[in-house]
């Protein structure tokens, strides 16, 4: 008798073990799926991301950031609009592309450059967006009276920001500028303009202004 119950004691012990573990692989699997879902779309995300947040506020059925993955067997793009915030949209035919003065159909799509700024417009509402217009942004044309050539830049440095009286501002990225610049610049990310300018920037608004970056996006 004393064995039986021994017995019966050990099979329950190792019943409740393996209800626990059970149990344990079940909340880490809920968490894992919760969490690998991060930044996926959901209703009432945001829909501005990165630079376009400097010349766009949010707008119905639009989406703006950088463009991600492109999946043409699914119909599928990703646009990255926050560190890790994904939207992830369908495309169909119908989808055009504007690229410039350019309007073509949805086979171009995967053409495009990754991490390009893109917005899209959209029906199906957040929950299943659906491409109806793409439009890539395009590069920042600057007027040509107020462009500067390697060579007048070369000339100011050789003398300096005094003697010059200039200001030489680096916009690219802080990473970027510590990998290397251009003597006497000073680093101002596109970024964090608004937020810094007013300490960089010289209050001699006669001053020249030389601003340069990793070029055309």
């Amino acid at each position: 008798m004393f064995k039986i119950t021994l017995y019966r004691k050990l099979i329950c012990k190792e019943e409740r073990m393996i209800h626990r573990n059970k149990t344990s692989l079940f909340l880490a699997a809920l968490f894992a799926a919760t969490f690998s879902t991060a930044g996926v779309s959901e209703a009432g995300k945001p829909t501005v991301g990165g630079s376009c947040k400097k010349c766009h506020t949010a707008e119905a059925d639009t989406v703006r950031g950088n463009l991600g993955t492109v999946s043409p067997d699914f119909n599928t793009l990703q646009v990255k609009v926050g560190k890790n915030l994904i939207w992830i949209v369908n495309y169909d035919d119908k989808t055009s592309v504007v690229n410039g003065d350019k309007t073509s159909g949805a086979e171009s799509i995967k053409d495009l450059p990754k991490n390009k700024e893109i917005s899209i417009n959209y029906s199906g509402g957040e929950s299943k967006p659906l491409a109806t217009e793409i439009i890539v942004k395009q590069p920042y044309k600057v007027p040509e009276d107020q462009k500067i050539t390697n060579d007048e830049v070369a000339k100011l440095v050789s003398m300096g920001p005094e003697k010059g009286q200039y200001t030489l501002i680096d916009a690219r990225p802080t990473g970027a500028f510590l990998g290397g610049h251009i003597p006497t610049a000073i680093s101002l990310p596109f970024d964090s303009f608004e937020e810094n300018c007013s300490v960089v920037l010289p209050q001699d608004k006669d001053r020249l202004l030389v601003f340069y970056c990793g070029g055309p996006t």
